[in-house]
């Protein structure tokens, strides 16, 4: 054992004697050198396998695609009901969530009840079709109408 080693030991008070430290690292030490063949038997292994060239699989992708592509062409020829007629309560939803748009952007986010907010508290005239409610007043209560369209989860589709 070294001495720098046996005094690491006596600085933390572990009071290990040598001998015991020695089969302690004969039992847990590192096993040895690997023999030379062996190692030489593993790298060329390794090379064998990472030198290999990958393998072209261009008509995989090739048939993937075209199958994906008649798949899209077979259902919108044939379509589904489902997708192409909206439940009514989709278009009610859809319809609701266009009068919550108030910066008009296309989606109704947290930015449009903050915007609507921001109207009524600076006391500034506001728009009839801002009143999503329908109660015939642009108040909080359509702010916060807007604020529960903008974190739905399932918005009409």
């Amino acid at each position: 054992m070294t001495e720098r080693k046996e005094h690491h030991d006596n600085e933390l008070g572990l009071g290990v004697s040598p001998s015991f430290a020695e089969d302690l690292g004969a039992i847990f030490g590192p096993p040895g050198q690997v023999p030379e063949d062996v190692d030489r038997a593993v790298a060329e292994a390794a090379r064998r396998h990472l030198g290999r060239p990958p393998r072209k699989l261009w008509w995989v992708r090739w048939a993937v695609a075209a199958a994906t592509t008649a798949a899209a062409v077979i259902v919108w020829t044939v379509g589904i009901p489902a997708v192409r007629a909206p439940a009514p309560h989709a278009t009610q939803v859809a319809a609701e969530m266009n009068r919550a748009d108030i910066d008009r952007n296309g989606r109704v986010d947290i930015i449009d009840a903050f915007q609507l907010a921001r109207h009524i508290e600076s006391a500034s005239p506001t728009k009839r079709t801002w009143d999503i409610n329908g109660d015939g007043l642009v108040n909080r209560d359509d702010v916060d109408q807007v604020a529960r369209a903008a974190v739905r989860l399932n918005k009409g589709v």
